[in-house]
């Protein structure tokens, strides 16, 4: 624990004191071990902000019309969100020729550089951001702007997604990037010629996909049917494995414990079994292709035939492929307490407060989420539009990847409880993810496997309550 403890406090240490020497945070917490956050960025009760008509938000009106603003906006993704978005700047450009917005785009999504760039204060102007991490960003500092006081129209976007994953202690500080939820994604071309039955009329319990999906392995020795990591497997398996079980929160508000041993003892043995009946691609194989196994070649041509996923990434895990995929619903429990369903941002876009131009920044964050032609544009590349009037606007002009609409309003229909900030501790899933790894090499190892993650989480948990 000790060194998992180091890890962490470089980590957040650096945030911290690189905060300080820039000046970039207001009430930072001077502290170098783990972040005291006994008050969670809780969303019950959050007042959302005035709704307001966006075209008249007052981002627009400063500075003073043709005073030269530069902005820099960063973001993660494929070659197809980058030409997307790319193109979308330039139409903000085009209606505000003395304002210059520099895309910083990468491959994936990197939470040590944000965490070291907000710390240092060399962040973008403008970042896109995972909610998982914005328990930990809000509790060791103050980044980000108010995003309230630019009379963004909240009633045009998702109100629980405003109020669970946006608003923080009250304060309007991030806005969605579009719809996201997990869902299953299955290769109909492949499963077809197995007799597999795919598509959302499919109900999957978690039997099932043992004993169905051990079928393709039978069958084609080279194929095997879930095309999954270890990160994944804590993602998209073990959580939704124990909430459907437990009916709660991995991790409460309080920083309680919502699972015992042999919940996770349960969750890690079919882990294991995924690995052992051969329904997984093997553990040494996924993890080659860690947090991009859709760039795996053998997932592309066809030799692994599902997986678990989000639904803002359909369209981009699947079109490297000829074949024809479809979503299907999560595995159940027949017992289950909750769905598991999770529906969240795909991303969160927040303003860095060491921005020189917020207003403007701001002005062009509304363009980007609220306007009808720039919604066509990037159509579904960050999932389905999260403002209601693109999102209609999109569907009208046949933009939006059917899958990816399906998928997601099955999710809405289905969603169970949120991911609260406690559960997607970052400590926390690390020893979950390690926990994984082992039984998915050794399936022998569940019991101690599940020890040392419980001896290692009661420990992170005394230091957070």
């Amino acid at each position: 624990m000790k060194k998992i403890k180091k890890l962490v406090c470089i980590a957040l240490s650096g945030i911290m004191m690189a905060s300080a020497m820039s000046g970039c945070t207001a009430e930072t917490k001077e502290t170098t071990s783990a972040p005291e956050q006994k008050e969670v960025p809780h969303k019950d009760g959050a007042e959302s902000p005035t709704a307001e008509n966006p075209a008249e938000s007052p981002a627009a009106e400063s500075p003073e019309a043709g005073e030269p603003v530069s902005l820099r906006f960063a973001w993660w993704g494929n070659d197809a969100r980058h030409e997307k978005t790319i193109e979308v700047i330039k139409m903000y450009q085009e209606k505000h020729p003395n304002v210059t917005i520099e895309p910083e785009y990468r491959g994936k999504s990197e939470r040590e550089k944000v965490a070291t760039e907000l710390g240092s204060g060399t962040s973008a102007d403008i970042v896109q951001l995972n909610p998982p991490w914005m328990g930990d960003f809000v509790s060791n500092g103050d980044f980000f702007v108010d995003l309230g006081q630019y009379g963004y129209d909240i009633e045009g976007f998702d109100k629980k997604l405003i109020d669970n994953y946006c608003t923080y202690n009250g304060t309007l500080i991030t806005l969605p990037s579009g719809l996201n939820a997990r869902c299953y994604i299955m290769n109909k071309t492949k499963l077809d010629e197995f007799g597999i039955p795919s598509g959302l009329d499919t109900a999957w319990t978690w039997d099932d996909l043992i004993t169905i999906g051990r079928t393709v392995h039978e069958k084609n020795p080279d194929m095997y049917f879930l095309n999954i990591d270890k990160s994944d497997m804590v993602e998209f398996v073990m959580r939704p494995y124990i909430i459907q079980k437990t009916g709660k929160f991995l991790i409460d508000d309080n920083f309680e414990l919502g699972f015992t041993r042999d919940d996770l003892v349960d969750a890690l043995n079919y882990a294991a079994k995924l690995y052992t009946e051969n329904v997984a691609v093997p553990a040494a194989e996924g993890n080659t292709f860690l947090n991009a196994t859709w760039t795996n070649p053998d997932w592309i041509n066809g030799k692994l035939t599902s997986r678990l996923s989000w639904t803002s990434l359909i369209t981009s895990e699947t079109s490297d492929s000829e074949d024809t995929f479809v979503p299907t619903g999560l595995p159940m429990r027949q017992d289950a307490k909750d769905t598991s369903v999770v529906v969240k941002p795909s991303q969160l876009y927040a303003i860095v407060k060491t921005c020189e131009n917020p207003e403007v920044a701001a002005d062009f964050l509304n363009f980007l989420l609220t306007d009808e032609e720039a919604g066509k544009v990037l159509g579904d590349c960050r999932g389905v539009p999260p403002y209601k009037a693109v999102q209609d606007a999109c569907m009208e002009a046949g933009v939006l990847n059917e899958s990816v609409i399906i998928a997601t309003q099955y999710a809405q229909e289905n969603a169970g409880l949120y991911e609260n900030t406690a559960s997607t501790n970052a400590e926390i899933t690390a020893v979950l993810i390690d926990a994984a790894e082992v039984v998915s090499y050794d399936s022998t190892k569940v019991e101690s496997a599940a020890d040392q993650a419980m001896t290692l989480i009661e420990d992170i948990l005394s230091t957070l309550r």
